[in-house]
C-alpha cells in the first residue's frame, strides 16, 4: 500500500502555485483586452463621425454597435489568451504528476522488503498503473490545483477549479481503461515466470528483485509516458477546440466592425 500523501509537500503546492501563476491574471486580462479594443472603438467612431454624413440616428446606432463589437471582440480575445495559459498550465502540471510517477516507481522498486512481504501464493502484488496515477493525481496533485485555483483567481476561479477536475475526471477514467492493458501484460509474463516454479516460497528474493526490476518497472514506467502523453495530446485538443471558435468570432466582430465603419461614412 503506496501512502501518496507523504509525497505531498509545502515544495509541491509552491511548484503548483507556480505553474498556475499566469492563469492567475487572467480576470486582469480579460478586462484589460475589453477595455482595449472599446477605447480603440470609441476613437474609430469619433473619427467616423467627423467624416459621416449620415443622419443623426444612423450614427447614434452605428457608434453603439462599433462600441459593443470592439468590447466583445477583446473580451473573446482575452478569453483565448487565458484558456492558452490554462491549457500551458494543464501541460506542466501532467508533466510534473509524471515525474512524482516516476519517484513513486522506483520507490517501489527499491523497496523490496515491501515488495517480498506482497508475494503471495503464486502472484506478487504490486501497485497497478492506474492505483498510481489515480493517489498521485487525487491525493498529491490535485489538493494544490484546486486550491491554487480557487484562492488565487478572482472572480472565475471556481469556474476553473471545475473545469479542472472535469479533466481530471476524465483522465482518470481514461487511466482505468489504458492501464487495465498495461496490467494484463504484465501479469502475463509474471505469472508465466512463476507458473514455473513449484512455490514461490522457496524462491530467491533476487528472482523478485528481477521481476520488478526487468517486468514491472519497464512496462509502468512506459505505460505512465505512453499515458501522459495521451493525456496532454487531450487537453491540448480541448484547448484547440474550444478556443478557436473564440478566435474566429473575434476575428469575425472586427471584421463586422471594419464592414460598419466603410458603409456609415
Amino acid at each position: 500500500m503506496i501512502d501518496f500523501k507523504r509525497y505531498s509537500n509545502p515544495e509541491i503546492v509552491s511548484n503548483i502555485t507556480d505553474v498556475m501563476s499566469a492563469p492567475q491574471r487572467a480576470p486582469f486580462r480579460i478586462i484589460k483586452w475589453g477595455l482595449v479594443f472599446a477605447a480603440i472603438g470609441i476613437i474609430v467612431d469619433i473619427i467616423m463621425m467627423a467624416f459621416s454624413s449620415q443622419q443623426l440616428y444612423v450614427t447614434i446606432l452605428s457608434s453603439v454597435l462599433l462600441f459593443f463589437l470592439m468590447a466583445f471582440s477583446g473580451v473573446l480575445l482575452g478569453i483565448y489568451s487565458f484558456t492558452r495559459d490554462l491549457n500551458n498550465s494543464l501541460q506542466a502540471i501532467l508533466q510534473y504528476a509524471n515525474d512524482i510517477i516516476h519517484l513513486i516507481i522506483n520507490d517501489v522498486c527499491q523497496s523490496f522488503d515491501t515488495v517480498k512481504s506482497t508475494v503471495d501464493g503464486f502472484r506478487i502484488n504490486l501497485p497497478s498503473g492506474n492505483e498510481i496515477v489515480s493517489g498521485v493525481f487525487i491525493d498529491v496533485v490535485n489538493p494544490a490545483a484546486k486550491k491554487c485555483l480557487e484562492n488565487k483567481i478572482p472572480l472565475v476561479g471556481k469556474i476553473a477549479s471545475k473545469a479542472y477536475s472535469m479533466a481530471i475526471d476524465a483522465l482518470l477514467k481514461i487511466s482505468s481503461v489504458f492501464f487495465a492493458k498495461v496490467d494484463k501484460e504484465i501479469d502475463n509474463v509474471v505469472n508465466e515466470n512463476l507458473g514455473k516454479a513449484k512455490g514461490i516460497a522457496n524462491m530467491p528474493l533476487n528472482f523478485v528483485e528481477d521481476t520488478v526490476e526487468k517486468t514491472w518497472m519497464p512496462k509502468i514506467t512506459d505505460g505512465a509516458d505512453k499515458y501522459i502523453g495521451k493525456a496532454k495530446g487531450y487537453i491540448h485538443r480541448t484547448y484547440f477546440l474550444t478556443s478557436m471558435p473564440m478566435v474566429a468570432f473575434a476575428i469575425a466582430f472586427i471584421v463586422a466592425t471594419i464592414s460598419l465603419v466603410y458603409f456609415a461614412l
